[in-house]
């Protein structure tokens, strides 16, 4: 397979004698809001060219070529980004992927090799309430649906693996079938582990069905394998369910970076500030006036046991070396919404450190260094002032 990569915020130029224009034309419907696309013209030297448009990843063109998008940071980052966004425990102290390949490829093993280990130890299985007729008597006879049919009609109780916690691993495994692996022995253990559960009904399920589950003593060790299907099934790109018809595509598996970023940002802050602080993400506050207009605030900052905020933190995944008159406007009207006077801006860029007052709103840009080889160390000057400002 011929790989074509790309970094994040570059262009990727192809001779146009490379792609047919009917391929062009597929490549250009199937990711409308994940690439920037221009055709060749003689501005461009005659090239198909291509941007991302804040996504990376691998992306399949055809059957036989895929475009691979690094991010502008270090891919080795990608995984403890991961760990603090989607909650995971640790598991990348000792690794450095170089692309955004090499992530996917350890994410996707850990995750089938964790498969095959619970299979091996035993599926969680639950009863399911059934009925119908059968040659003996089992559970609740129904006398009322007896008919003419020399078998009773019961209804009982059996036992099966056919239950959401196995489904969500097969359904992250049958997505997986097609994807275009570097590695051999990642692409055989995949096989082998979405063979052991191909017995069961892996359609209808979704990212959110993750976050849906109680776990408990019998169901306990689902809980970081289906932390690790949760990205992978959150990032699926709407080419995947065309994969899943026709069977013969490879899905495309990428993320979009300003979305990660918002969410290791608030999975970093709730985990580093001290236990007095309460953060809430996604808050919704409704504008007076209105009954359908609201704001959805990435992050808002409360005191444990109260509901007054103390401040509000939005995340932007930007570069430059000063903030954004847009950022800040957005910014001062969630504090003036809220009635507050702290508002903190959170960018990748460790150069960023500025304080603007608009009216009584205090604004604080702060820049997360992704350029860090640790990102504890980065973050330790964001939550310091954090705490400098909050306890002021």
């Amino acid at each position: 397979m011929k790989r074509y990569e790309l970094n994040e915020g570059e262009v990727a130029s192809i001779p146009a004698v490379e792609w047919s224009s009917d391929l062009a034309l597929e490549i250009h419907a199937r990711y409308p809001k994940e690439l920037d696309f221009s055709f060749p013209s003689p501005l461009n030297g005659h090239c198909y060219q291509l941007r991302s448009r804040g996504y990376v990843g691998v992306a399949p063109l055809g059957n036989d070529m895929a475009l691979e998008i690094n991010p502008k940071i270090s891919s080795s980052l990608l995984l403890p980004i991961f760990e603090y966004a989607y909650r995971l425990p640790k598991f990348s102290d000792d690794l450095h992927p170089g692309s955004i390949g090499e992530v996917y490829e350890f994410w996707v093993e850990l995750l089938a090799r964790r498969v095959l280990q619970q299979i091996k130890k035993g599926l969680y299985r639950d009863y399911e309430e059934r009925d119908g007729r059968s040659p003996w008597v089992r559970g609740r006879l129904i006398p009322d649906k007896e008919g003419l049919s020399p078998y009773p009609y019961t209804s009982y109780s059996e036992q099966t693996p056919d239950v959401v916690e196995n489904r969500i691993l097969a359904n992250t495994l049958h997505g997986l079938r097609y994807f275009a692996f570097k590695q051999e022995h990642v692409r055989s253990m995949v096989r082998r582990a979405r063979w052991a559960l191909s017995d069961l009904n892996y359609r209808n399920i979704e990212a959110r069905d993750c976050l849906a589950l109680e776990y408990h003593r019998l169901n306990h060790d689902y809980r970081s394998m289906h932390a690790l299907c949760y990205p992978l099934l959150e990032q699926r790109s709407p080419g995947w369910d065309l994969a899943l018809r026709n069977g013969g595509e490879w899905p495309a598996y990428i993320l979009h970076m300003p979305t990660l970023f918002e969410q290791f940002c608030a999975g970093y802050i709730a985990e580093k500030l001290p236990g007095v602080i309460r953060l809430e993400t996604q808050y919704r506050t409704h504008l007076r006036g209105s009954e359908g207009l609201y704001f959805r605030l990435d992050m808002v900052l409360f005191s444990s046991g109260e509901a007054k905020p103390l401040a509000v933190i939005d995340a932007k995944y930007k570069s430059g070396r000063q903030p954004q008159e847009s950022d800040i406007q957005q910014v001062v009207a969630y504090a003036v919404q809220l009635g507050i006077n702290r508002a903190f801006l959170l960018y990748p860029d460790a150069e960023i450190k500025e304080r603007i007052k608009v009216g009584p709103v205090s604004v604080q840009a702060l820049g997360f260094d992704l350029g860090a080889k640790n990102l504890d160390l980065a973050g330790r000057d964001v939550i310091k002032v954090l705490e400098e400002e909050l306890s002021s």
